[in-house]
């Protein structure tokens, strides 16, 4: 072998000589036209980039102002808002005089304002935009967005829009603030991207108006998409595809190379354009030098490659084509043919069996990848792999999906770091503690961000892989999703808690339920007398005040009982169909005596407001209870805001707020700019005997009460407090079904002499048939007082004078008072019932309602209230 090579090394050499020019020639070609045309489309990238970026940035300054309470009230206060746009106008414009061009706001009907600048003066100029696709978007819920580029009609400066939804508290559109932005600042970045000497660059929006070009003649006056030429056509369809790369095609016959990138915020396309000839300059040069060397090798060494063709050349150049081909994975081709013994049959035999053996090698290898992928591909889990700082190596499709993203690889080029995930930066911390202490780490749950921002809990096991030094390298991680896991836990919670508070009221309602009879009948007796010997004495006897003393102690007992019942749900109502706001407006007299003169009472009366069925005794409890506790938190002066409207849920809406059901519902609001509440207190204002007051000052019912009656009559009830900040009620009554015909009149009635009459008393306690029937001998009527419903029964067949009403208990031994009236109804059909009863409203009716159509007074009644009732059952 040594022979030959010492015959041939002339040749050899002259012939690597020429294997490496051509191998330059090629190599300088591609790799410098690669290079080229790679530091091209990321020059081009950079620019793009920079537009997104300043696009970004410039898009916080509306969104702030959309957020501002002004911009949210810009239906009901434009002017207020017009000044300070203005302010805003000479600020932006003081700070960013060659950006800001213009900024204008416009509610929910598209009626817009702009700032003018005229003659040193700002004025606004009012127009309408409701059917701009831009106006469309934002109030049909859409984000954000940038408008396509226009001539401003008020600047007469190349503009775009950028237009920011306003929202309300709900999230619902209430109109958009606009900031028109000069191109200026982005020509200038479009004139830096001119490349070589007759290459230049522009920009394009998403629907191919140029936004800059060389030729200002097509800026904003033509699209590309329209350009005469096919390949400038097709270039522009390219650019506004969203995408970015490389474009060659011939213009003029001159063969150009176009480099473009997209700008994500605002759909635009950002590219350079020059001729290939000036990108390929640098090659050329170096191939015309390639072409004369390789010419001057190939004719020197010519005669000696033929020689040593046969004898050395042609089986090296067999080895080195199969090489190549097994280096592009082609492992099928044929053996080496070994026609000799010396170094190169050796080596040929030698290569032939290392081919043999990298065959069956690489066969395992993608046998046992191909499983791996499979699973890897397919799991359920996510799985990913990060270095020991975060950065992440690999992650399979479910992890992806986990975060809201495509593809995997789409989440690592968005987000490379794992270390932004995390919603408590602190948590890695303890993870990396852990695993470097136990190497392990399984079912740590913790909270992350996804890809929209929006906050999940994931249960997440670690495994920390080492290098060859024993030092931390990279992290291996299992990641499970456990939301609705946890959204599950917590609604349980929320439910114990309702149970436990629905537990403590129910124990507390039968406490107050069982001596509510009792308590009525003698506070009944102590009425009756006290309003009876008052009636016999001198306003000036000295006994007329401590009579007086009395009553008022009896009055205060007896709406103590009503409170105790109203918040255990065993009230006896009465409920009519009523309009609410009427209701509001003829307690607004009781409710401006409790409050002091230095809180203001502001009523909003809601338009059309559906009807509710409700005794209208209970609305005004309701009332009473919460603007006495507004009044009690607020500290000088003040105010109390009442408003009442319609509002629906759907079952979307109920889904979330688990104490809500879907239908049409009143909302009663009552709020205040008081003291407020923290969250501790709030979790007990509704417990009966719970109070924040000083001993004397509260009963600790109040609360409670408004919570029994809105249950009674199934309705809910949400409050907001803050400390500092005051504190709103937002009560929802179910809207009445039936027709307005049934609304109640509210008018106050007025005590007048009833007209005579004959009435059949009915009382199983003596003491009580005896009050009661002095007061109604009182007021002019004829009573037969009797204190057995038998005695009643035959009572009435036996009597041939004409009974007028018949006053009957409700819970009497022998029968109740419904089959009382059935038996006297009999054998006289005409007279009219009215029952009353001193017991909870669970004994004597249905869920503490009556039914419809019933007459019925609650004990302890007084003489005007009976002789009220009296009149309502005998003229109704």
């Amino acid at each position: 072998m040594r022979t030959k090579i010492s015959s041939i090394i002339l040749p050899t050499v002259m012939c690597c000589l020429l294997l490496l020019s051509f191998t330059s020639y090629y190599y300088i070609v591609n790799v410098i036209e690669q290079e080229l045309a790679d530091s091209m489309l990321n020059s081009v990238g950079k620019s793009a980039e920079s537009i997104n970026r300043w696009l970004e940035t410039i898009m916080i300054e509306p969104e702030s102002i959309a957020s501002t309470p002004d911009a949210k009230n810009i239906n009901n206060d434009f002017k207020k808002f017009d000044a300070l746009n203005i302010n805003r106008h000479k600020m932006l414009h003081t700070r960013y005089s060659d950006i800001f061009q213009d900024i204008y706001a416009a509610n929910k009907k598209g009626v817009y304002h702009t700032v003018q600048y005229s003659q040193n003066e700002y004025s606004i100029f009012i127009g309408d935009i409701a059917n701009r696709p831009y106006f469309l978007s934002i109030m049909a819920g859409g984000p954000t967005q940038i408008t396509p580029p226009l001539i401003s009609r008020t600047t007469g400066i190349p503009t775009i829009f950028i237009v920011a939804p306003i929202k309300d508290d709900d999230n619902q559109p209430q109109g958009l603030i606009g900031a028109g932005i000069s191109l200026k600042y982005i020509q200038e970045i479009a004139r830096a991207l001119k490349a070589g000497k007759t290459g230049y660059g522009f920009i394009i929006a998403r629907d191919g108006s140029y936004i800059h070009h060389p030729n200002s003649d097509l800026i904003m006056q033509a699209k590309i998409t329209d350009h005469p030429s096919p390949s400038e056509k097709q270039l522009g369809m390219l650019m506004i595809g969203g995408k970015f790369g490389v474009y060659r095609y011939t213009f003029n016959e001159t063969k150009m190379v176009a480099f473009y990138q997209p700008v994500p915020i605002s759909g635009w396309s950002v590219a350079t354009v020059l001729p290939e000839s000036e990108l390929l300059a640098p090659a050329i040069r170096m191939m015309r030098i390639l072409v004369v060397i390789t010419c001057i090798s190939v004719i020197f060494t010519g005669c000696i490659i033929m020689f040593v063709m046969r004898r050395l050349f042609l089986p090296l150049q067999t080895l080195a084509t199969r090489t190549k081909e097994i280096a592009r994975g082609n492992m099928d081709g044929e053996a080496i043919d070994v026609t000799s013994t010396d170094e190169i049959g050796i080596l040929s035999q030698s290569f032939n069996t290392m081919t043999e053996n990298l065959k069956r090698t690489l066969e395992g290898l993608k046998k046992s990848e191909d499983n791996y992928r499979s699973i890897y591909e397919n799991a359920i889990e996510g799985i990913m792999l990060t270095k020991f700082d975060g950065t992440i190596v690999a992650a399979n499709p479910a992890m992806a999906n986990i975060l809201g993203y495509d593809s995997a690889p789409e989440l690592i080029k968005v987000h490379p770091q794992a270390t932004s995930f995390y919603v408590n930066p602190d948590e890695r911390n303890e993870l990396l503690a852990l695993l470097l202490e136990k190497r392990v780490v399984r079912n740590y749950e913790m909270q992350i961000y996804n890809r929209d921002g929006d906050t999940i809990w994931i249960s997440i096991s670690c495994f920390l892989v080492l290098d060859a030094d024993d030092t931390p390298d990279k992290i291996e991680s299992l990641v499970t999703d456990i939301t609705e896991r946890k959204q599950a836990e917590k609604e349980k919670e929320e439910l114990s808690k309702q149970l436990a508070q629905a537990n403590k009221l129910e124990a507390v309602g039968k406490l107050a339920g069982g001596v509510a009879h009792d308590f009525n009948n003698m506070l009944f007796v102590i009425l009756g007398h006290t309003e009876l010997a008052l009636l016999k004495i001198n306003p000036k006897d000295p006994l007329y005040k401590t009579f007086k003393d009395i009553q008022n102690a009896a009055v205060h007992s007896s709406n103590l009982t009503k409170q105790l019942l109203a918040f255990a749900r065993k009230q006896t109502s009465v409920p009519v169909v009523v309009d609410l706001n009427l209701v509001i407006e003829n307690t607004l007299s009781l409710l401006r005596r409790l409050i002091t003169e230095n809180i203001r009472l502001n009523v909003t009366s809601g338009e059309a407001v559906w009807p509710i069925y409700i005794d209208p005794d209970q609305i005004s409890q309701i009332l009473t209870n919460l603007c006495v506790n507004a009044r009690d938190a607020i500290s000088g002066v003040g105010r109390i805001d009442i408003e009442t409207h319609n509002i629906s849920f759907d079952e979307e809406y109920c889904d979330r707020n688990i104490d809500f059901l879907p239908g049409d519902y009143v909302c009663l609001v009552v709020s205040d700019n008081g003291c407020g509440m923290d969250e501790e207190i709030r979790q007990h204002i509704f417990d009966p005997f719970f109070s924040t007051k000083e001993i004397y000052e509260g009963t600790g019912l109040g609360l409670a009460t408004v919570y029994g009656i809105i249950k009674q009559n199934k309705g809910f009830i949400n409050i907001y407090s803050e400390p500092g900040l005051g504190t709103t009620f937002r009560i929802y009554f179910p809207r009445y079904s039936g027709g307005k015909d049934d609304l109640k009149n509210l008018q106050d009635s007025r005590l007048e002499p009833l007209k005579p009459m004959n009435i059949l008393l009915v009382e199983d306690d003596v003491q009580l048939l005896n009050v009661c029937k002095e007061i109604l001998e009182g007021l002019n009527c004829r009573v037969t007082a009797i204190n057995s419903p038998t005695e009643a029964v035959s009572y009435i067949k036996n009597e041939t004078d004409n009974i007028d009403l018949l006053l009957t208990d409700v819970v009497m031994p022998e029968m109740t008072g419904k089959e009382l009236a059935s038996h006297i109804t009999v054998v006289k059909p005409d007279i009219k019932v009215l029952f009353m009863s001193g017991y909870t409203a669970d004994v004597i009716a249905h869920k503490g309602v009556l039914e419809a159509g019933i007459n019925f007074i609650h004990k302890p009644f007084t003489s005007q209230s009976i002789a009220d009732k009296i009149r309502e059952v005998m003229n109704p």
